[in-house]
């Protein structure tokens, strides 16, 4: 079997390069990547964190880890996070309803996301975020309130804190994000 085919539902690999304290340029960490998260409830989603950091400009230097955090649904509301996202065939009906709130109250320890009852799809969501999500490893279908469409391996998203839900009853899937903390307009 082909490295390509065992990064779907294996560990993705991440490197992280920077510069040491002596001044050198180096590797800091290389490695299946430690935080991986799977969602649970009956979804055959993993979210790999890959790195985060809380303001914007991100810290360049020091030796933590920025993937090293909690899992939470939207980045730092000055920040941004960076994650891949692998998903199985997924099958609506095994979802637990009650879990899946659970789950998903479990990432949102900052309440910055929101979730609403749709029935066009079990986990429509939204953030305050700018997202930039790309399709790596076959498609993915993007569910709106009112309809949908499907992203090809290579298409690019940009969502901007919209109600949305992502659908992956097609098979398996790889999409990578990098989520950036926005605001949501205010009512005046």
């Amino acid at each position: 079997m082909s490295r390509e085919k065992d990064r779907i539902r294996g560990p993705v690999r991440r490197v992280v390069t920077g510069t040491r304290a002596d001044g050198k340029s180096a590797v800091l960490f290389d490695s299946d990547n430690p935080y991986g998260h799977a969602r649970g409830a009956g979804s055959t989603t993993t979210f790999n964190e890959i790195w985060a950091f809380n303001h914007s400009p991100a810290p360049l230097g020091g030796e933590k880890d920025g993937g090293d955090h909690p899992l939470s649904h939207s980045p730092p509301a000055e920040g941004a996070h960076f994650r891949v996202i692998q998903s199985g065939k997924e099958d609506p009906t095994k979802i637990d309803m009650k879990e899946a709130e659970k789950q998903f109250a479990a990432m949102n320890s900052g309440g910055m996301s929101e979730r609403t009852p749709s029935k066009r799809h079990w986990n429509m969501h939204r953030t305050p975020t700018v997202d930039y999500g790309i399709a790596t490893y076959r498609g993915r279908t993007h569910v709106l309130p009112e309809s949908e469409f499907y992203m090809a391996k290579g298409d690019v998203v940009v969502q901007l804190g919209h109600l949305h839900s992502w659908d992956s009853t097609n098979g398996e899937n790889i999409m990578i994000f990098d989520m950036i903390g926005g605001e949501f307009p205010h009512d005046d």
